[in-house]
C-alpha cells in the first residue's frame, strides 16, 4: 500500500486520519493542536492508552510503578520526509511527582523501523535501529553520563548522545500542574545534502526553556527516501517514575460558544421561516 505523506495528506490521502492532527502544509506533526488518539497507536512493553474520542487522549508509556518499566508507542503509519527541507514536531509530557528515585527519562523517537529497545538507562531506545534518531529526557545519570536532568539527542539506537543540556531542574523536572511542551526543529543545510541542524527544546512555563542541538546526517543514518515511523519510549530503571504523554481538542472560548449558538439560532430561525411559507 502507498505510504501517506505530508503531501498526499494535502490531497485528501484516505489513511491522513493515522498522521495525527498534523500532517501540515511544513512537514512534521503537532500533537499539542487537535486531538491525537493514542489508542489507535501500537503499543509494546508497559505502554498503555487512554481516550474519550472525542476530547482528550493520554499516552502512558509506563505508569507510576516498581522499577524496571518500559514502553513504546508508535504511530500506525509512518512519513516520508524530506531530509533537505525543514521539518518539525510538538508535544506535550509530564512525569508525575514522586520521593522516590528519579529516573529514567523519555525519547520522541523516529525510525525505519518501531519497536522497543532496552529499559533502564537505555530509555527503551537503546538497540532500536542503525536507522533512527532520539530526542531524549534523561532524568538519571552515571558519572560518565551528563548530570541530570538532561536534553538530549541520540541517534543510530545508541544512548551516547551526540549532543546534550544540562538543565539543573533536580526534581522539578517532575510536574503535572504545568505540563511541559517539547519542540523539535530541523533546518537542512542548503547543500542537497540530507544533513542539517536538528534543534530539540523543552518549554514550561514557570520553569524556562532548555535547547540542545547536533548536526545530522540522515543519509548516514539510511533514512533518506524510506518511510519514518515516529513515536516515543520510556523507561524507568530502579526509579518509580510514570512517563506520560498527553493530547487534547481545544476547548472554545465562551466568546465562541455564544457566536456559535447564536449560529445556531439563526439557522433554526430560517428553517422555521422556511415550513411556515409552506
Amino acid at each position: 500500500d502507498e505510504v501517506p505523506t505530508v503531501a498526499s495528506c494535502r490531497s485528501h490521502h484516505p489513511d491522513c486520519r493515522q498522521l495525527g492532527p498534523a500532517a501540515q502544509a511544513a512537514q512534521g506533526i503537532d500533537f499539542t493542536v487537535g486531538l491525537t488518539d493514542f489508542t489507535s497507536w501500537t503499543l509494546d512493553g508497559t505502554a498503555t492508552a487512554f481516550s474519550d474520542g472525542f476530547t482528550y487522549s493520554t499516552l502512558a508509556l509506563n505508569l507510576v510503578e516498581p522499577g524496571g518499566a518500559r514502553g513504546s508507542a508508535f504511530a500506525p503509519a509512518p512519513l516520508f520526509l524530506e531530509f533537505n527541507q525543514p521539518f518539525g514536531f510538538r508535544f506535550n509530557f509530564f512525569i508525575p511527582v514522586s520521593i522516590d528515585l528519579r529516573g529514567d527519562g523519555l525519547t520522541f523517537t523516529l525510525a525505519g523501523t518501531p519497536g522497543l529497545g532496552d529499559g533502564g538507562s537505555g530509555l527503551g531506545y537503546q538497540g532500536l535501529g542503525a536507522d533512527s534518531i532520539a530526542f531524549a529526557v534523561d532524568t538519571f545519570h552515571f558519572d560518565s553520563e551528563p548530570v541530570s536532568p538532561s536534553v538530549q539527542i541520540l541517534q543510530g539506537g545508541s544512548v551516547t548522545p551526540l549532543a546534550a543540556t544540562v538543565t539543573g531542574l533536580g526534581d522539578s523536572i517532575r510536574d503535572p500542574n504545568y505540563q511541559w511542551r517539547a519542540e523539535i526543529d530541523y533546518a537542512p543545510s542548503g547543500l542537497v545534502d540530507n544533513s542539517g541542524l536538528l534543534s530539540f527544546r523543552i518549554v514550561h512555563l514557570n520553569l524556562g526553556t532548555f535547547e540542545v542541538q547536533s548536526t545530522i546526517d540522515f543519509g548516514a543514518l539510511g533514512m533518506v527516501g524510506n518511510p519514518v515511523h515516529y513515536g516515543f519510549t520510556a523507561a524507568n530503571g530502579a526509579a518509580l517514575d510514570g512517563h506520560f504523554i498527553t493530547s487534547a481538542a481545544p476547548i472554545p472560548e465562551p466568546g465562541s460558544v455564544a457566536l456559535l449558538l447564536a449560529g445556531l439560532g439563526v439557522v433554526g430561525w430560517r428553517a422555521r421561516r422556511r415550513l411556515w411559507a409552506r
